[in-house]
């Protein structure tokens, strides 16, 4: 099972339902540069900031996960 990157995971989410990095950021309650470094790679997650954005995900059933076009 080939799994994406974080980054990756976050860009193809946040694109999906056409959020900013902004909007990303507030719904899942952590910074607009948090979610900057998330999507450029230079951090990952805290493990509870990871769980925000799988279940932010489950919320809005995201075809992130399956489709990439």
């Amino acid at each position: 099972m080939g799994t994406k990157p974080f980054s990756e995971q976050v860009k193809t989410v946040r694109k999906a339902l056409n959020l900013s990095q902004e909007e990303l950021a507030q719904a899942l309650g952590v910074s607009f540069a948090t979610v900057n470094r998330w999507e450029n790679g230079k951090t990952n997650p805290s493990k509870l900031a990871q769980r925000q954005f799988e279940q932010f995900c489950e919320e809005h059933k995201t075809q992130g996960e399956s489709a990439d076009e």
